[in-house]
């Protein structure tokens, strides 16, 4: 579901999501990710959360959607780019729930833009 990694150079935590979002795995991936976040000062890195090749999602894991956008806005990261994804109604679905929950990051094309924009922020 979820692959984290630290990029220094550009002060860049990156997610990488991929494919169909599932439930069972939620708590596994807040659980992964608090443990990698713990090993880097969160206030000096930028969040990137590279959802490109995610799938539409199932009603059921809107709500576990709901609670990603409030944990990566909790964790205290300097900025949070979402890439979107490259399928419009993944891309409509992320959307909606960034309206809902009022998150606070934004919306980037690419990975390469995002890590453009948190190299130099």
């Amino acid at each position: 579901m979820a692959q984290f990694q630290v990029d220094h150079k550009n002060k860049a935590f990156i997610i990488t999501l991929g494919g169909f979002a599932e439930t069972e795995k939620a708590s596994n991936f807040v659980a992964d990710l608090k443990k990698e976040v713990a090993k880097i000062q969160v206030n000096q890195f930028t969040l990137i959360v590279d959802s490109a090749k995610l799938r539409t999602f199932k009603t059921e894991i809107l709500p576990v959607l709901e609670t990603s956008y409030g944990l990566y806005m909790s964790l205290g990261f300097k900025n949070i780019l979402m890439v979107k994804p490259e399928s419009v109604t993944p891309r409509l679905q992320l959307k909606r729930i960034a309206k809902k929950v009022n998150f606070s990051g934004e919306f980037i094309d690419s990975l390469q833009e995002a890590l453009n924009v948190s190299m130099h922020s």
